[in-house]
């Protein structure tokens, strides 16, 4: 009996074994083709002083107001995760949506991942698309490098638009398994496990069809290059280094508060709020202008993916 168990062990180990090697050569291999299927396939380049290129995309519009959206964490692609909130928004604003360093088409970097380099790589941009104030909308992450900016250039940014944004002392009240330096290795373990033994990869094309559903200006010509940036770039090396500078980069404007020239928007995840007590507190706590809002929606952390009607119309009713 024993060795009978033994042998079925053994047979189920070695087709486990036999499906992740066939899993990770299709990824290598398809991601060579998927990298010359979605090189350059949108947007513009600024280029750093260090010779880095940042792609931005820009949506035209008949409003004199400018609007920078910002990505969070993870992101594959802004301008596609982005392009249907920018859409709706055309009327409110002319939009840019950027992808900063290690995000989408824009290169990697081996500068550090902190706030201050963060904030003179997107000053940088605003300076060459010749922009002297605009609002940001920032999802996630990109809320301490939004609240940093305002500290740095209060006299440009006009206001900050947060999405379920992240804010400097969250990690005070947020689950131990979130905090970045937890999320930090197990990103990297998910990585080596998932991203590139090809499981990610499948998942990602099983379940894309009802990811693709929440935003619905992509068109049939750009799904393939869309499908084929969210199974090749996941985690990639700048990002890693990103979520592992979280941590002092939150402690870095753990003091900072908006000024008082920059009114703010916080949507919140009605998700997070039940699932963080204190969620609401801490985000009015970084906000000073009067005619700033907290507002709770329903729905998880991608609000501008699964209540995009919401998010749109909390911005358009917002006066400041």
């Amino acid at each position: 009996m024993k060795k009978r168990i033994f042998k079925i062990l053994r047979i189920i180990l070695l087709t486990l074994i036999t499906l992740v090697a066939v899993l990770s050569i299709r990824h290598y291999f398809k991601s060579k083709s998927d990298r010359e299927l979605f090189a350059d396939a949108y947007g513009q380049y600024y280029t750093t002083p260090d010779g880095e290129r940042i792609n931005y995309t820009f949506y035209d519009s008949s409003s004199d107001k400018v609007a920078v959206i910002l990505p969070g964490f993870g992101c594959s692609s802004a301008h596609y995760e982005f392009d249907s909130l920018a859409k709706d928004l055309g009327d409110l604003y002319k939009i840019v949506i950027v992808e900063p360093l290690g995000v989408g088409l824009s290169d990697e970097t081996d500068r550090d991942r902190t706030s201050a380099n963060y904030c003179e790589e997107l000053h940088g941009l605003m300076q060459y698309l010749g922009y002297e104030s605009y609002t940001i909308i920032g999802h996630s992450i990109a809320g301490i490098y939004a609240l940093d900016y305002a500290d740095r250039y209060p006299d440009e940014v006009e206001a900050f638009i947060g999405i379920d944004a992240t804010v400097p002392k969250q990690w005070d009240i947020c689950p131990k398994a979130s905090l970045p330096e937890n999320q930090y290795k197990s990103d990297k373990i998910l990585k080596y496990l998932l991203v590139d033994t090809g499981i990610y990869r499948l998942l990602t094309e099983l379940s894309f069809d009802k990811y693709l559903e929440q935003i619905p200006t992509i068109s049939e010509e750009e799904r393939p290059i869309v499908q084929a940036m969210y199974c090749t770039d996941q985690l990639r090396p700048t990002q890693l280094r990103e979520m592992g500078a979280l941590r002092e980069n939150s402690e870095n404007c753990s003091d900072k508060k908006f000024p008082e020239s920059v009114p703010v928007l916080y949507l919140i995840s009605k998700d997070n709020c039940n699932l963080i007590p204190g969620w609401d507190d801490i985000h009015k706590d970084v906000i000073t202008d009067p005619d700033s809002r907290v507002v709770v929606l329903d729905g998880g952390h991608y609000l501008h993916l699964e209540n995009r009607a919401a998010v749109v119309k909390e911005i358009k009713n917002w006066k400041y």
